[in-house]
């Protein structure tokens, strides 16, 4: 991740233990993607639960996280940017 941003100059770089918040923006990023993705896939099954269901659950969350974790870095420093200039 770059130290600080090419347009404006704002510092990534916070105090350490900052990001740990950014855990939790990650976590509903990924429940939302979840859930999405079982109505999505929900109607596909004849069963009303079909445990089938959640390997491709899984294979959907694996193949956002690298996206997730970035996105939630950025939601998390957008929550606490200062916009006084």
């Amino acid at each position: 991740m770059n130290t600080n941003c090419p347009n404006c100059n704002f510092k990534f770089e916070k105090e350490p233990g900052f990001f740990f918040g950014a855990m939790f923006v990650n976590y509903a990023l990924g429940c939302a993607e979840a859930l999405l993705t079982y109505f999505v896939a929900n109607p596909f099954f004849k069963a009303t639960f079909d445990l089938r269901i959640f390997p491709i659950i899984g294979i959907v969350i694996l193949a956002l996280s690298i996206f997730n974790i970035k996105l939630s870095r950025l939601i998390w420093i957008y929550i606490f940017k200062n916009y006084k200039k």
